[in-house]
Parts: structure tokens; sequence; C-alpha cells
């Protein structure tokens, strides 16, 4: 899989975050909260809950990880 095929696919989802840590693993998450701002774009505050499986060595791995788990 390209790289492109990834991006392509990333932005056809809705609510997905690309989170890393402290540690330098990945995450593709979309399981959270935030407010819902009235206007668009504005500052939003949003939580994430990243399941261990979820976490990956690198952002290739955490987009072919959520790729697989949707289909």
């Amino acid at each position: 899989m390209t790289d492109t095929e990834r991006i392509n696919w990333l932005q056809k989802q809705d609510g997905y975050a690309l989170i890393s840590d402290d540690r330098g693993y990945w995450a593709l998450v979309v399981d959270g909260c935030q407010n819902v701002p009235d206007d668009v774009p504005a500052d939003i505050y949003t939580e994430y809950f990243i399941r261990r499986k979820d976490w990956h060595k690198t952002i290739r791995q955490a987009i072919d990880h959520k790729m697989r788990d949707r289909e």
C-alpha cells in the first residue's frame, strides 16, 4: 500500500485523530468526545480513549491497522 492510498483513505474518514505518545508510538483513534463549537473552524477540547492494541511503532502501521479494522 502506498502513502497516497493511506492519505486518500484517511481523508474520507470523519473524526479520526493521529496521536503520538512520549515514547514514539502512534495511534489513529476515533473513540472520544469533544465540545461542539458554534463556529468552524474553532477551538475545541477533545479527549480520546486509546486502546493498547491501537498503539504502533510507525504512522503507517497505525493507519494500516485502522484500515484493516474497518473492513
